[in-house]
């Protein structure tokens, strides 16, 4: 299935191609190419066993946001914003960029480029454009804390597990930009931070793990930058109590906040969190731990007491390996 300008594409548009493949049956295959070009529209995707691949340069591009008015006159919410939605098991996503362009949270509140509501996803060479929760990487928490539903986009599915891995992928944002209940493995990433106005703290994570979960956020060989003059920014903050955030063998700049991680408010979550960093040596964690909060690990890699490579993670699987 091919999408694209050209006349001899099967689809203009790629939410007519998905709605053609959401006719067929799951646990068959499906690839859908889209060639090069910038695609406005919002892509709901609930078909699983699907490949998405991009051939040339492909984005993905619309700009809603949270602060939006519905036909009621209500704010829509964050939930309601992503350009793309994945919703189903088995994915792989190659060569896209998705971007979201409401703008910054300080106005439009938040805006999704992704919702990655799925299992056993691969995303690779893709970008992800954003500013204030630019990824969501589900599940949700069971219950909002601020309104009386998540409301949003509707959820067909819900899956026992939530493990995604992401390759060779640029994510950038502002503020919780890559937030959710996910296993989500990255894996030499360039995870960007972008200019916030004057006195604005940044945040890279807002993990939401479920309780008894092994595992959330695993970054591994990652590379975090930032945009000239950023600076006070913050490895994750917990969504929920028990967020869990690893950076393994990461190289950072120094708009890193010396201190690292925040408790979002909240001193309780200092002792439910599980918040590590795992660095080459151990003269590298001697002059970094006395900096970093006494309530997150900062080690040297040989200290490590965990596995942290993928196919640990993601031990009883081998979708990474699709």
């Amino acid at each position: 299935m091919v999408v694209g300008k050209p006349s001899f594409c099967d689809f203009q548009t790629i939410q007519e191609a998905v709605n053609f493949l959401e006719q067929g049956s799951s646990g068959e295959q499906a690839t859908l190419c889209i060639l090069s070009g910038i695609y406005e529209e919002q892509v709901r995707i609930y078909r699983s066993d699907l490949r998405i691949v991009g051939v040339g340069s492909v984005e993905i591009t619309m700009n809603r946001c949270a602060k939006e008015r519905d036909e009621h006159g209500e704010e829509i919410g964050t939930f309601a914003t992503p350009t793309l939605f994945l919703g189903g098991i088995r994915l792989v996503v190659e060569n896209l960029t998705i971007s979201n362009t409401a703008g910054p949270g300080e106005r439009v509140g938040q805006a999704v480029a992704v919702t990655a509501y799925c299992d056993q996803a691969i995303f690779r060479s893709c970008s992800f454009k954003g500013y204030q929760d630019t990824l969501f990487t589900g599940p949700l928490p069971p219950k909002p804390r601020e309104r009386p539903e998540f409301g949003g986009i509707p959820l067909k599915e819900e899956h026992e597990s939530y493990r995604q891995l992401y390759q060779n992928c640029y994510i950038e944002g502002t503020v919780d930009f890559i937030f959710g209940g996910a296993t989500a493995y990255f894996e030499q990433c360039e995870i960007r931070s972008l200019q916030q106005p004057a006195g604005k703290k940044g945040y890279i994570t807002a993990a939401s793990t479920p309780q008894g979960q092994a595992h959330g956020y695993v970054f591994n060989r990652c590379f975090l930058t930032a945009e000239p003059g950023v600076s006070e920014v913050f490895l994750g903050r917990p969504w929920r109590e028990f967020a869990k955030t690893v950076f393994v063998d990461c190289r950072m700049e120094d708009h890193i906040h010396p201190l690292g991680w925040d408790n979002w408010s909240d001193p309780a979550n200092e002792k439910t969190v599980c918040y590590r960093e795992y660095v080459p040596s151990g003269e590298m964690a001697a002059a970094l731990r006395p900096k970093r909060v006494p309530w997150a690990g900062c080690l040297a890699a040989e200290e490590g007491d965990t596995d942290y490579r993928k196919e640990h993670i993601f031990a009883g699987s081998d979708f990474w390996k699709g």
